[in-house]
């Protein structure tokens, strides 16, 4: 079993929709997947076909406080087969400010005891460095943080990999670090006020820092919001789109880099 978790401190960056392609890439290949969505505005949840109209089994809020086991909180998706769910709701914010005793670990000592039901987890964060989202990098294997193209990126990457110097690799999950970076809504054309190409000097700036760690990049795109409407992963709504081509490549790049 391999754990993904996506987080990045920042919103508004694709982040749910990054978790998302990874979710459906996986699936295509046949894995058996288990999403958990630990920000309590569910929007991988959503993206994954479970709207507010849906019956879920349970929740992540349910299964972190104890009230649920995992098994059981465990909804399949209703558009992607092989895929269940642990939804994201609005209890979460009461789970994080009433932590149980093992918020930190308790997705990192409880995954592995599954193995034998899915493959791989994904993991999507809330858009902060808070005690949720450690939680989920406490779990992880593989830690994917999307960015914009922008002078922004550097402050959110430093601010995340500042928590997992601090508060996971030492001793919760060791020498844990920032595996991939997803450069998101990307412009190849965006020029800044000299007229220089802005977000192509920041790609190349991102791959001179994290080198052998940058994706491929995704254009930016409607059909992303579009897709997020009618509950879909990109890739499963407008296949043929060229952002769902760029996030397949990038998902295919992590997949990969997992398995090697």
């Amino acid at each position: 079993m391999v754990t993904y978790t996506v987080a990045t401190p920042k919103g508004g960056v694709g982040k749910s929709t990054t978790a998302a392609e990874l979710v459906l890439a996986l699936s295509q290949l046949g894995r058996r997947v288990l999403a958990i969505d630990l920000d309590q505005q569910g929007n991988l949840t959503n993206r994954l076909g479970l709207t507010a109209s849906s019956e879920v089994d349970g929740t992540t809020a349910d299964v972190l406080t104890g009230e649920l086991d995992l098994d059981q909180a465990a909804t399949p998706s209703p558009v992607l087969d092989g895929v269940d769910v642990l939804a994201g709701t609005h209890a979460l914010a009461d789970t994080e400010a009433n932590p149980p005793a093992d918020l930190a670990t308790f997705l990192r000592d409880e995954l592995p005891a599954h193995d034998g039901r899915w493959d791989e987890v994904v993991i999507d964060t809330p858009p902060s460095v808070g005690a949720l989202t450690q939680a989920g990098l406490a779990a992880s294997d593989v830690i994917i943080a999307p960015v914009t193209p922008s002078v922004e990126a550097y402050d959110q990457l430093r601010r995340l990999t500042a928590v997992l110097d601090a508060r996971i690799a030492r001793r919760i999950n060791r020498g844990a670090s920032i595996s991939w970076v997803v450069p998101v809504a990307f412009d190849s054309r965006a020029r800044d006020g000299r007229g220089r190409l802005l977000d192509r000097e920041i790609l190349t700036q991102l791959c001179n820092t994290y080198p052998a760690r940058v994706t491929p990049p995704v254009r930016d795109s409607v059909t992303a919001r579009d897709s997020y409407m009618e509950g879909l992963p990109v890739g499963a709504y407008a296949p043929d789109t060229p952002v769902a081509t760029d996030y397949a490549a990038a998902a295919r790049v992590i997949i990969e880099g997992a398995a090697s």
